[in-house]
């Protein structure tokens, strides 16, 4: 295993196995999902303290290419999933392209619920109109991916908590069942900390970074359709976004 030479000129000894640990991920030496030597196995090889190897890990951990589970030890961690910006689809047709199995465990599903001020303000709802909320953990292949809190005008889709919530995406099922044409969305994206349950769902450790997500879905009438909040490991998925250069 140990190829590692340590050069005074090319800087930190942290920096200097960090690049040796990342190269062998890039190069699948190690592969994905594989978990790596332990802290004290790499020090004694590579010849240098436990203290620069746990920074190094550090360091990659941070960037996304190891991840660590508790009391098992660091994983090189699997392929970011790419989540085009251009363009409004469903996890589960991200999923399909990235040729991955989507699915969802339905975590609560409540109806005919009186929206908190914000939501019916948001969905452009009246003083009588309820709503659906759905909160699903969607996962690819098995793995957790996001976490996700939909409220839907309970008008526009009756019922819509008895449909298969587990295996459909929410857009086929509007589409398909409820014949709505859905047109756009306004999405914000920003960073949170993951709390307890957050955690404990999309395995991730506590506090741990996640990207955040609000986008207001609109039909093609212009009506607001449902409002999602989505929380994602931020080591799971790159966004990615096409800018055209601006012209005076």
């Amino acid at each position: 295993m140990n190829n590692f030479k340590l050069n005074e000129g090319d800087g930190p000894i942290y920096k200097q196995v960090y690049s040796w640990i990342k190269n062998k991920i890039v190069n699948e030496e190690w592969a994905p999902g594989e978990q790596i030597p332990p802290e004290t196995i790499l020090a004694t090889d590579l010849n240098v303290s436990r203290h620069t190897i746990r920074k190094a890990m550090d360091l990659l951990t941070n960037e996304g290419y190891l991840y660590r589970q508790p009391g098992k030890g660091s994983f090189v961690n699997k392929k970011k999933s790419s989540y085009p910006l251009s363009y409004l689809y469903s996890f589960s047709e991200q999923m399909e392209e990235l040729d991955k199995v989507p699915s969802s465990k339905i975590i609560d599903i409540k109806s005919n619920l009186i929206p908190t001020k914000k939501v019916k303000e948001r969905l452009a709802l009246s003083t009588h109109e309820r709503v659906t909320r759905i909160c699903r953990l969607r996962l690819a292949d098995g793995e957790p991916m996001s976490l996700e809190d939909v409220y839907i005008n309970s008008n526009l889709a009756p019922e819509i908590e008895k449909k298969n919530l587990k295996n459909h995406s929410l857009y086929n099922i509007l589409e398909n069942d409820y014949n709505l044409l859905i047109k756009e969305g306004d999405m914000i994206l920003g960073a949170i900390s993951a709390q307890e349950e957050q955690a404990r769902l999309l395995k991730v450790e506590k506090k741990s970074p996640l990207v955040y997500m609000d986008c207001l879905t609109y039909l093609d009438n212009q009506r607001p359709a449902f409002l999602t909040h989505a929380s994602y490991p931020y080591d799971r998925y790159v966004f990615s976004l096409n800018l055209p250069r601006k012209h005076e």
